[in-house]
């Protein structure tokens, strides 16, 4: 028996002429397909992304011998899922989508599979031609202005994001993915979709019902709760990047601000899908980019024992540091709780 929480991922398998516009990582789109994971939008004339489906796309010209089902052509690329869809990414400007691909007889494709490639991999990859810094982050606004948590899948991004909004109030900015602009004079982050995407023990955890939430299409104990009253929308500039590291059980929680090469290492582990980013921007501009963002904002790495039962405990370290620079920077925290 399908989930009631199933019918959420719907949407509209065929449009016509209809159009749906939407704002994520701050940009406009408009859609031939219903998004109903980004936040509507009023009518855009020339919005920065289309998202269209002509019909069936032939080949590119070229085949990538390091990702197999991705082809390149100049400021062309599309890849293949099997079985779901093909989708060309097109000049940072459009992403088209074909789900008229082979696939085993009697195979139904819901739509929100078609969704999650697209607004996964497609739509990452229309960010890196953009020449945009997508970060794989969970973000809140604290009163010390917005910070970041990266690290490793299972570190705890969203869980710490959807804990610290959930016990002092703090709003949250972004989850899984959010995008730096390039050549900005400062480093204001965008949010992706007002969605996080808790495992079912952070739930437990928050006593959250998971009924009626929708359960993640390639995590069977994964629910993506739809929290937008606790989203603050608007791009703020980010303050400080936290990359979580897992401790030992009897370790002491520990917080350690970085610098140099090692603040740089972390951003550049934060990038989202830098492989594919490394296609459409050139080392030395890549490299540039991260390093000027590493001066920009202040970088730790937070160890913590993993233990949901003792989190207010283990946060201890973050919490002082946040606390400490609230203090520090008064203007910018009488400016967050506006």
């Amino acid at each position: 028996m399908n989930p009631p929480y199933g019918q959420e991922r719907r949407g509209r398998e065929s449009c016509g002429s209809a159009k749906y516009h939407y704002l994520s990582y701050g940009l406009s789109l408009v859609s031939e397909l219903e998004l109903p994971e980004l936040t509507p939008a009023q009518t855009c004339v020339e919005p920065d992304i289309e998202i269209l489906t002509p019909g069936q796309l032939g080949p590119l010209e070229e085949e990538s011998e390091t990702w197999p089902c991705l082809e390149l052509s100049g400021e062309r690329c599309q890849i293949l899922v099997q079985g779901i869809g093909r989708y060309r990414i097109e000049q940072g400007r459009r992403i088209m989508v074909d789900r008229r691909v082979p696939r085993d007889p009697g195979h139904q494709v819901a739509t929100g599979d078609v969704r999650l490639y697209l607004l996964g991999a497609a739509l990452g990859i229309l960010l890196h031609q953009r020449q945009c810094l997508p970060l794989h982050v969970s973000a809140v606004h604290t009163p010390a202005g917005v910070w970041a948590f990266t690290g490793e899948s299972g570190a705890g991004k969203s869980t710490m994001a959807a804990w610290l909004h959930k016990q002092h109030g703090w709003p949250l900015v972004s989850d899984d993915v959010a995008v730096i602009e390039p050549d900005a004079s400062e480093p204001v982050l965008h949010p992706g979709p007002p969605r996080l995407k808790l495992w079912q023990d952070a739930l437990a955890a928050m006593a959250i019902d998971t009924s009626g939430l929708m359960r993640d299409l390639t995590r069977a104990d994964k629910y993506h709760l739809n929290a937008q009253a606790g989203f603050r929308a608007e791009p703020k500039p980010l303050k400080v990047l936290v990359e979580l590291e897992r401790a030992e059980p009897d370790e002491a929680p520990s917080l350690v601000p970085l610098s140099g090469v090692e603040a740089f290492r972390v951003l550049l582990r934060a990038l989202y899908r830098a492989e594919l980013g490394q296609l459409f921007n050139p080392p030395a501009r890549l490299l540039t980019t991260v390093s000027a963002l590493a001066s920009q904002i202040q970088v730790y790495r937070f160890r913590r024992p993993w233990s949901l039962e003792r989190m207010d405990v283990g946060l201890g370290p973050l919490m002082q540091e946040i606390e400490a620079s609230r203090s520090a920077s008064p203007a910018v925290a009488a400016v967050n709780e506006r």
